[in-house]
């Protein structure tokens, strides 16, 4: 059965792929994705956006499940499609929420996008390249590589981490070899048979268009984003695990106080994934009182 999507035309002419989940008269909160994932990353929030009043929407980036790919593009062009979808969606005002590597794409909207960003979440979120070196041990790899000018290892690494071609066994068999060896709530979640099943689809839909979306979309996280996050003016939410294995809670506690205005919530027994589907309703509503911006939309 095809994965539910939603597609908007850009102006360029690219095809940018998104999922709404929620009431549609709530308010807006655009959602994007973690490192391998997708829109439909957006169904872990479902029942929690329809509690908290949210019509969350979550876009897949270029390349990536059946968004277009885009040539020679840096972190900071992800605001211009974030906001050319809001237009075509009938979204003046949002806020904005990122998963792990989708962090620093919320990031830069609410950084490029100013006013027009009423508030900013920060799920499991990979940290500015400055202090990744502090980060878990894929991301030191990858600021390691990036920060010694070695692109051509930098992604020979990428593609032996994520092929071309994968199947859903291997997705399947990838998440149950990552699940322990994260343990905690990361393997209790992906021993049960529901939240596995949306995980693997998740990261099978991740790679429709094969490897390269999701090579790209990693690199222009290990250079430098070209801008500072200290002078973010919209508030930040900011969500992560003590037990995170992936992105330590050490680098989230700084990036944290470098934030200008930062409520950050660690929680001590939760890990990386867990935050997003064990605290969602916490993180909608952190959200729903920042985005009561009730709007007509064309979704």
């Amino acid at each position: 059965m095809p994965e539910p999507v939603s597609l908007l035309k850009l102006y360029d002419g690219r095809t940018l792929a998104y999922l709404a989940v929620g009431p549609a008269t709530g308010a807006p909160v655009l959602h994007f994705h973690g490192h391998g994932s997708s829109r439909l990353e957006a169904l872990a929030l479902a029942d929690a956006a329809e509690k908290a009043n949210i019509r969350l929407t979550a876009f897949d980036r270029p390349g990536i499940g059946s968004s277009d790919p885009k040539s020679g593009d840096r972190l900071l062009d992800w605001p211009c499609d974030v906001a050319e979808a809001a237009d075509l969606l009938g979204i003046p005002r949002f806020a904005v929420q990122g998963m792990s590597a989708g962090g620093p794409y919320a990031l830069a909207c609410a950084h490029a996008l100013g006013d027009r960003v009423t508030a900013c979440s920060l799920v499991s979120a990979v940290p500015t390249p400055n202090i990744a070196l502090m980060a878990g041990p894929a991301v030191r790899r990858f600021a390691w590589a990036v920060a010694r000018a070695f692109p051509n290892y930098l992604r020979r690494r990428l593609q032996e981490f994520r092929p071309d071609h994968m199947t859903e066994p291997m997705v399947r068999a990838r998440v149950q070899r990552i699940g322990q060896w994260l343990g905690g709530e990361d393997l209790r979640l992906m021993q049960d048979p529901a939240k596995l099943d949306l995980l693997t689809r998740t990261m099978v839909e991740s790679d429709r268009q094969g490897g390269q979306g999701n090579r790209s979309d990693i690199e222009r996280l290990t250079r430098p984003w070209g801008f500072n996050i200290r002078r973010i003016k919209a508030p930040v939410f900011l969500f992560h695990g003590d037990q995170d294995r992936i992105m330590h809670a050490g680098p989230a506690r700084l990036m944290a106080r470098m934030l200008s205005d930062c409520a950050a919530t660690f929680y001590p027994d939760e890990g990386h994934f867990s935050v997003l589907v064990n605290q969602a309703d916490a993180l909608m509503n952190a959200l729903a009182v920042r985005s009561q911006v009730q709007l007509p939309r064309l979704v």
